[in-house]
Parts: C-alpha cells; structure tokens; sequence
C-alpha cells in the first residue's frame, strides 16, 4: 500500500473524533487576526485511573484582549417565503465591518439556518417564523469579520436537523467557530496566540439548554479548563417590546420556559467564564458586572431581514466591544447603530441604544458596579470615579 493510501486511511479513522469546532483555517483579509489552530471539544471524556496523574493547572491568562459582540444575525431568508435584501445583503455590514474587524475576536448569534433547499419544519400562521439564508451568505459574515456565531435559537431547528448540519459544515468550512447544539457543544479557537473558548446556550430541546445547570456547569468548568478567555453566548427572555426590563426568575413566552436568565449568567461566571452575552427578546436588555466580568443581557437585533418589524427598541443594534485584562472587564463601548428597512444596521448618531442600555442597567440591576456614560463608555465604578 502506498504512503498516501495509508494517510488517507489514517485521516478516515481519525475523521469521527474531530468534533463540530474544527472549522479550516483560512488566510482572510484581516491580517491582523492570525489564526494558528483551530480546536475541537468532541463530548467524550477520558476515565482517569487511581494511577493517573493529575493535569497541571492551566496558567492564569494575564493578557489583554478585545471582544467585540452583537445580537441576532439574519441577512435575508430564500425560505419559506424568497425575502432577501436588496444587493444580495452585501451592503448589510458596510458601516460596522471596520469595528467587528477591529477587535481579536467577533461574536454574535446566527438567527437562522445556513441552507439552499429543504422542507420547512413549522406549520404556517401568523405566529410561524421560519428563516434559511442561503450557504453563499457565509462570505457575508466572513467580510463584516465574525470568528464565532452561536446557533443555540429557536429558529436552528427551521428545517429539521439536515439544515443544522448544513448550517455547522458551511461555517466550520469558512473558518467560522460555532456552536450550540448538543452534537457542536463548543469551540476553541487559539487567535494571535491567545486560546478562546466558546460556548452557546439556547432554551430548546434542540439546544443547549440555559435551563440544564449540570450541562452548563460541565462546559464552561472544561473550557475554563483549557482556554485562556472563555466566552458564553445565549439566547433566552420573553420577546417584544414590553419585555425590555430584565425580570428575577424564570421568563416564559406563550407558555414556553425561556429560561431564569440572572442565574443562568451567574452560574456561566461562578463556573469560570469571562465574559456573558444574550440575545433573543429582540430588545436589548441591562449589562451588569458580576465579580468583576460583564454580563449583557440582551443586545437584540443586529441585522433583520425585510418582512421584519422595525421600530424603536427592536430596531436598536448595539454593537459591544470589551477590553479585558487578565480575562476581568477592564472597558468597554457601547457603539450606537440603527436598523432601516432592508438595510443592516447603521450609525446612529442620536446614541438612542446607549440611553436605552444605561436607563435599563440603572432600573434592573441593584448596586451595579458596572457604570454606563453617556456616550456609551463602560466603566467600573472605581475607574469612573477616577475619570
């Protein structure tokens, strides 16, 4: 047998043990943004034996590094009804590629399935939303300079769990990390030197589940384990308008459990995460510091498509980025966009999201130590009294 038949044997064994977070590494135009690995986190885990020597624990992170994060992504939709955007949607990002590009790392939530045919899942009615953007507008989000997408939402089960896949195999093939599901648990990416984990948590038999502390708990203790920064996304609350303020307790939305999401946040942190993020009212929602690291409850939409209601608060799209030095919140921006029928989201002058975020952050979390200014700057209380 000759060498190459014997590697290609060796890669088709080896094939089942890679995992959902091996996306191929990809030299993009952001050449500041090196991406030497990219890792998977297959679910199986190894028996340690009485005779087994415990792991040396990981050394402390003591870097600094910028997180930029935004809500829920959707660049049009070819089901179940053709609603793309003008251009194709190559236009959705042109205002705020330059600041996702900007920071070591980019994340958001993809609210849809990536697909170019399949059977919707949903019967239809006006309650009945179901979205596929089509593989090519993976390129899309390439471009504006996502690194990771979660897919732990209501709408990844669209069209049954071949879209899923479809949706996994094109992001991991565009050198996208992604996760959420319980066969795509998490992702490890090492960007600039730097080994960020990440994980995703939804409210649906099909996700993870906020509401499965076990599983929380598991994830985030093993990435904490192995990374350097560790990043949790999820998607949970009640939707609409009149759910801006975050409640105690857990949230439901036509009788469905949303999830109890100020436990879910803190239990991600307790566990070793660095930094939290939510999207899923479709408004945004309080950001709080909890023992020195960020929670943001809710960034709500980023790009909706046509067909979607836009006015006041869901057609806020803040875009977050964060400093952290060490893996605890150093500083942050809340930089202000606004969403326009069949456009994505664009600068909004009038700061309006920065005024929604402060006066949400002031009413619903007590004793905050996380300070909000007007132009949208994030503080600690401490650094702000120095200011």
């Amino acid at each position: 047998m000759r060498f190459s038949n014997v590697l290609l044997v060796v890669i088709a064994a080896l094939m089942p043990f890679m995992g959902c977070g091996m996306p191929k590494v990809k030299t993009k135009s952001r050449a500041k943004k090196a991406r030497t690995t990219v890792l998977a986190k297959p679910k199986a885990t190894t028996k340690v034996t009485p005779q087994a020597q415990p792991k040396e624990a990981r050394p402390q992170f003591t870097g600094e590094v910028t997180i930029a994060m935004t809500g829920d992504i959707m660049t049009g939709s070819i089901l179940p009804t053709p609603n793309m955007p003008p251009n194709d949607g190559r236009d959705t990002f042109i205002d705020c590629a330059k600041l996702l590009q900007s920071a070591d790392v980019a994340c958001g939530n993809l609210e849809g399935v990536l697909g170019d045919s399949g059977k919707p899942r949903k019967a239809p009615g006006p309650l009945s939303f179901s979205f596929m953007m089509p593989t090519k507008s993976v390129q899309l989000l390439v471009d504006a300079g996502y690194d990771f997408l979660g897919i732990a939402n209501n709408h990844i089960n669209d069209f049954y769990p071949v879209a899923i896949q479809s949706t996994i195999k094109t992001l991991r093939d565009n050198g996208i990390g992604v996760a959420g599901t319980r066969d795509c648990e998490t992702c490890i990416r090492e960007i600039n030197g730097v080994k960020y984990g990440f994980c995703a948590f939804g409210h649906e038999s099909y996700t993870l589940r906020t509401q499965d502390k076990a599983t929380v708990t598991r994830i985030v203790k093993k990435l904490r384990s192995e990374c350097d920064i560790v990043i949790v996304c999820f998607h949970g609350g009640s939707e609409g308008v009149s759910e801006r303020h975050l409640p105690y307790g857990t949230e439901y939305f036509h009788g469905a459990d949303r999830g109890n999401l100020r436990e879910f946040a803190h239990l991600c942190i307790d566990s070793g995460a660095d930094i939290v993020y939510g999207h899923g009212p479709h408004v945004c929602r309080a950001m709080e510091l909890y023992k020195g690291h960020l929670i943001a409850y809710s960034l709500g939409n980023f790009a909706t498509p046509r067909g979607m209601k836009l006015d006041g608060p869901t057609s806020y799209a803040p875009l977050l980025i964060v400093k952290l030095q060490g893996g605890k919140f150093a500083e942050g921006q809340i930089h202000p966009f606004i969403q326009y029928r069949d456009k994505g989201p664009r600068v909004d002058k009038s700061g309006a999201v920065i005024k929604e975020i402060q006066s949400l952050s002031n009413e619903d979390i007590k004793d905050n130590e996380l300070v909000i200014a007007d132009d949208g700057k994030l503080l600690t209380k401490q650094n702000s009294k120095k200011e």
